[in-house]
């Protein structure tokens, strides 16, 4: 189950927490369909938000480590 875990933190990254850029139109309204996409997964996927937050805290973590310049 660790591993399930891990690949569903992984593309819930991946959806929800890459950045929607600068000049997009309408980025409060992109940001909610990312968050609604990812929470569609979670549920399709039977995880919850809980069962993959250290999972995520680490991705997130790694990510700025690996893109410093990415949420600038």
């Amino acid at each position: 189950m660790m591993y399930y875990n891990i690949i569903v933190a992984r593309t819930v990254f991946w959806v929800e927490y890459t950045p929607v850029p600068a000049d997009a139109d309408d980025r409060e309204t992109l940001f909610r369909f990312k968050k609604t996409l990812a929470d569609l997964y979670l549920i399709e996927m039977n995880v919850t938000r809980e069962m993959i937050q250290d999972y995520l805290s680490v991705i997130i973590a790694s990510r700025a480590g690996e893109c410093p310049n990415e949420y600038q």
